[in-house]
Formats: structure tokens, sequence, C-alpha cells
């Protein structure tokens, strides 16, 4: 019988095949993000800051702390997370695609063309998704989510279909965007003061790019003009269109406050309050708002805005006066106004306090009685708001947007509570 020859060994390639991913370095502006620990982060940036160059590396090795052992780590899809990168349109995924292809072309790793996911041996991976429907983003479990220029995609996108997927597996969420208005990436923004354990937020201008020169700036500055300029190259959430009040009185030093003034600094202190028609989902807020007059001439408040039916509205009044003893009270005329009255004082007195109440007398139009109060304060950088507080923070969007949103119950209320202290101060009736 012939005897088989064993086949000549093949000695092993002197130059293999390299197994790497090339993942762009994050340059110094980019770390700030990279580096911080908060698992809800938004950034606005502007035009040509890098939003790819910080995306990437979170969604590949993760962000927080660079240690994957570490509890503030936030896993990247070589943890073995479930990451998503979205964006509002197909031509915005399909450069974010193209990039990361290349990032991962040599190594090795399976890319499903069709599915736009490129799958690691982790069990980790990336999938591109395009949010022009929420339906079409439901399904998954997921560990992270990027969601690029999601100031140009839909609130919707967002809260019906990326947020539930990340609640199950505590996953994170990084927002990259140029910012598009005060719409409601614009909220997601202001989270950081109302909820700074989970959020934290970033103005990035593209002047943080240090490709971008200070000369190249200004030319940009000079060809596009002060509006696009300051929104598309400085990050600025820009003035709404036709806003009574202008953007830069909510930039003031001490805008924001964190800790009321001491008892001896307080002059007075009121509520005023603004009740709404009915509870649904369409109905006016109720903004129930606690103004404090420092000696200095400072106005400090804190708001709460909620949809409430009337007896609601009255037990709330009642649990904000109890826990901050006004020297007076103010009610929005309307006609609930007189019910109201005699359904707050037996439930005040219920709760040992008297209220000093003062029913309004509006005869002058809101939206002049708003700007003539509102406007001398906020230019003068003498209102202060509650850091933290949801309704506070809700009523300056309302401002910003005054006369031009859709509600304005915060600014109706703000404006009844200067015009008591106003009022007490001159030694005034007992109605306003």
């Amino acid at each position: 019988m012939p005897k088989w020859k064993t086949p000549p060994k093949i000695p092993p390639s002197p130059n293999p095949p390299t197994r790497e991913i090339r993942l762009p370095k994050p340059l110094p502006h980019q770390k700030q993000l990279l580096l911080d620990p908060h698992r809800h982060k938004t950034a606005v940036c502007g035009r040509r800051w890098g939003k790819t160059g910080a995306g990437l590396p979170a969604c590949v090795k993760g962000h927080g702390h660079p240690d994957p052992q570490h509890p503030q780590h936030l896993k990247g899809a070589l943890d073995g997370g479930n990451i998503w990168w979205v964006a509002p349109t197909l031509g915005i995924t399909q450069k974010i695609e193209r990039d990361l292809v290349k990032c991962f072309q040599a190594s090795g790793f399976a890319y499903h063309k069709t599915d736009h996911r490129i799958d690691l041996c982790t069990g980790g991976s990336i999938t591109l998704k395009t949010a022009a429907s929420p339906n079409s983003l439901r399904g998954d479990g997921l560990d992270g989510i990027v969601y690029d220029e999601a100031a140009f995609g839909t609130e919707a996108s967002w809260k019906e279909a990326l947020r539930p997927a990340l609640a199950d597996r505590q996953g994170w969420s990084l927002f990259l965007t140029s910012p598009n208005g005060s719409n409601w990436v614009k909220d997601r923004f202001d989270l950081a003061h109302t909820d700074p354990a989970n959020y934290r937020s970033w103005q990035c201008p593209s002047s943080q790019n240090p490709l971008m020169t200070p000369a190249e700036m200004l030319r940009s500055r000079h060809e596009m003009g002060d509006r696009s300029f300051q929104q598309e190259m400085l990050a600025q959430f820009i003035d709404t269109e036709g806003a009574e009040f202008a953007g830069y009185y909510f930039e003031f030093p001490n805008f924001w406050f964190t800790d009321w003034p001491p008892e001896a600094e307080t002059w007075l202190r009121v509520l005023a309050v603004d009740p709404s028609k009915g509870k649904s989902d369409k109905s006016d807020y109720t903004a129930i708002v606690d103004c404090r007059l420092s000696y200095a001439g400072h106005v400090y408040v804190d708001a709460r805005l909620e949809r409430l039916d009337l007896s609601r509205i009255a037990e709330r009044t009642v649990e904000v006066a109890t826990a901050t003893r006004p020297q007076g009270l103010v009610i929005e005329s309307n006609q609930f106004q007189e019910l109201l009255v005699l359904m707050i004082q037996p439930l005040a007195r219920a709760h040992g306090l008297e209220l000093n109440i003062f029913p309004s007398n509006n005869n002058e139009n809101k939206t002049a009685r708003i700007r003539a109060r509102v406007t001398p304060y906020l230019s003068r950088g003498e209102l202060h708001f509650k850091r933290n507080s949801r309704g506070a923070s809700l009523l300056v969007k309302q401002l910003q947007q005054f006369p031009c949103g859709e509600h304005d119950d915060g600014p109706d209320a703000l404006e009844l509570g200067l015009r008591l202290l106003t009022h007490i101060i001159n030694g005034g009736g007992p109605t306003l």
C-alpha cells in the first residue's frame, strides 16, 4: 500500500495581519467630557467642535472612569455593552457609519452592513440608527446611547423609545448636538441645574477646537452675522424669535442660587398663585411662586408649576404657605378666585396659619404688566432663581419664551408676586 506523505508544515507568516481599532485620539477639550462620570451628559457644541471625536471613544471604550472595573465607568462595546449611535437624519447616520467602519476596518470584527451594526468578540456591539420614527427605535435594552444632533430630532424619539431602553440596564446617554433654539434639548440641558447628581451639561463653542483660530472665528462672525454666529459657533441657545426678554438677562452671575438668604437679610416673603382652569394634558399650569425680597433689593424666587384641579390647588397653596410663612398671598383674578379664598382660609387655619390674602384686580393687559413689572428686575440682575428646582427651571423657560411660548402661568404669577411686594412696602390696602 502506498504511504501517505505528511504535508509539510507551513511556517507562520512573518507579518501576521494586525487586529486593531483605530480610534481618534481625544483632544484636551474632548477629554473633559469623556472623563466625567455622570450617567447623562449633554454637550451643546459649536460647528467643527469635534463631536465625532468625543462620541466614538465613548461608544467603543466607554467613558467616565477609564478603569472598566471602576463603578463610575460607563460601559462601551469593548466592555460587552449594547450601544446605539442615533441621529435624526440618514445623512448624519451615514457619515458616522463611514467613520466607524474606518475605525474597525483592521480589527477583524464583524460588520453587518444591512443592520448597520458592528459586533465585537466581547459580546458588545455598536448599531447606527436613524430617529425618523420613534416606533423604529423600540425593542433593544441598551447600555448606552449617543444622540447626535439631538436638537434637530424629536422629543418623542427620546421620551417614548430611547430613554425607556436604558432603564433596566441603567444605561448612559450622551447628547452631542448643535443648539436649535430653546427647544426640548434646552430642557435636557437645564436638568444639570435640577438633578446635578445624574446630569451634566456643557456649552462648547467652536473656539475650543485648537484648529479654529481666533482669526477664523472673527471671519466667521463677519460673514454669518451675530445671530447665526452665536448659535452655530458659540453654541448658544439664542433668544426665541420675538421673545420679550433678552437672552443675556438669564446669564447674570448668581442668576441661580442654592441657599436662601439668611432670615436677618430677608425683608418680605410673599406667595403668588395663578390657578389653572382644569387638569388635563393641555390645560394651563397652576403656578405658585415664592418671592423673597432682601434688604439689598434683590428678589429670590422658587416656584411650583403643576396641572391641578381646584381642590388640589387649595391644598398645595396651603402646603407651600405652611413651609414658607409668607406675609402676604395674592391670587390671580379669575372665576375661581373667590372660591379659592373660601377653600384656602379654613385649610390654613387647620394648620395654625392665618394668611393675609390679597385678591388681585387685573385691568391691565397681561403682556404689558408682565413687561413693566419683570423687566427692571431682570435687566438689573436682581432676580435670582432656585437651583435644582424643577418649578423654577420651568418658570425661567417660560420667561425666555414670553410672550411667544405656549404657557405664561409662571411669568403671570411672578408679576403678581413682585407687585404684592411693592404693594406691601408702600402700605397698600387689602386689594391689590
